[in-house]
């Protein structure tokens, strides 16, 4: 972040040590580098990655792709929302980054610029991809223009829903026969079937590409279902910090931030801490309360302190009342929003506070 007093901090070896833990499960892996890499920076991860001998990536964009062969990225680049404009196809076969074929107009484009193509299927998502029924004539087009294509791509909206007889059961019904159409059509076509999720629990489902976003990055898609503990051991590739600005001695009674959101119930130390919602800290309509299971806390010194009252644009207030002594906390010294030395603020706890996913949380409090 930048203009802040606020940091992200990027811990490249773990990042390295998550990625050679998921090819451990499958070891033709593409990590997922849209939206800058989670907000950890694209470009950076993706040095990183590509050193360590991953052949794929995965960008959102064209001019997300386009950013990573500017930096040096020199290995298959594939931008999972496609192109929209001509320019962007045009760039793409210059730049030798794969056109995402979705929709009979992504198609017709992508065949008219490039051959370097990859077919999406739409197997439930409901968001991009030809429906498994259109197969029949995505094969025709291709054969007409003597064009072969290199991947075709789906998404598991289910993975993590862990069932039996559940959607991704159907899901997975639904794109094998299209998959093998594709395959008696052109039989070196490679498939990228799975998401982090699917790569864990559905580990028969994979295809030839697993596509690694959440996992590489420490989190476990499995969290909070009964196959969480199926994940390798991650370690947390990010932590957020930010200086205490003030610390402010409130006696009983006293009220701290805007409308009066905290009114000490026994005299209390709040120490002001430099980030808020401008910086990605979410404002919450919840106000503090010790019982409330979605108080967010931040860590110091080890130890987990409520938030207080409500979130402010660039500062947000904690309660040290019981670990301060005096000389132990000074202005200037670092909270953990994100990660600790011990004791760390995990991104799911954030989530849980929160009342969202891990991916919101780390893309909101990243570059």
């Amino acid at each position: 972040m930048e203009n802040t007093f606020c940091r992200v901090h990027i811990d490249f070896d773990a990042l390295i040590y998550n990625f050679r833990q998921i090819k451990n499960i499958h070891g033709n892996i593409m990590p997922v580098v849209k939206s800058n890499a989670y907000a950890l920076g694209a470009n950076a991860v993706a040095t990183v990655l590509q050193k360590e001998g991953a052949e794929y990536f995965a960008s959102g964009t064209i001019n997300e792709a386009l950013a990573l062969r500017e930096a040096g990225i020199t290995k298959e680049i594939l931008p999972l929302l496609g192109a929209i404009h001509d320019d962007e196809y045009k760039n793409a076969q210059e730049k030798n980054i794969v056109c995402l074929a979705h929709n009979q107009e992504s198609l017709d484009k992508s065949l008219k610029y490039s051959d370097n193509i990859a077919i999406k299927l739409n197997s439930g998502m409901g968001r991009l991809g030809f429906k498994t029924n259109e197969i029949a004539t995505v094969i025709n087009e291709f054969k007409r223009t003597k064009i072969t294509p290199h991947y075709v791509l789906s998404h598991y909206a289910s993975a993590d829903v862990i069932s039996e007889n559940g959607f991704m059961q159907k899901q997975t019904e639904q794109l094998n026969n299209a998959i093998q159409m594709l395959k008696d059509a052109f039989p070196d076509i490679k498939t990228s079937l799975a998401n982090s999720a699917a790569l864990i629990a559905y580990p028969d489902n994979i295809g030839d590409i697993a596509r690694a976003g959440k996992i590489l990055y420490g989190g476990n898609p499995l969290y909070g279902t009964e196959k969480e503990n199926l994940t390798p051991h991650l370690r947390p590739v990010h932590s957020v910090t930010a200086p205490i600005l003030s610390i402010n001695h409130l006696k009983r009674g006293d009220s701290l931030s805007y409308m009066q959101s905290f009114i000490a119930e026994r005299d209390t130390i709040a120490a002001w801490v430099a980030i808020g919602y401008a910086n990605g800290y979410r404002r919450s309509n919840r106000v503090y309360s010790q019982d409330s299971d979605f108080v967010p806390h931040m860590n110091l010194l080890g130890h987990h302190c409520p938030v207080l009252g409500y979130i402010t644009m660039q500062m947000t207030a904690i309660d040290i009342t019981d670990i301060y002594d005096g000389k132990n906390i000074q202005v200037g010294d670092e909270v953990y929003i994100i990660g600790g030395k011990s004791n760390p603020i995990t991104v799911e706890m954030l989530a849980h506070w929160w009342n969202t996913i891990p991916h919101e949380v780390t893309t909101s409090l990243g570059f």
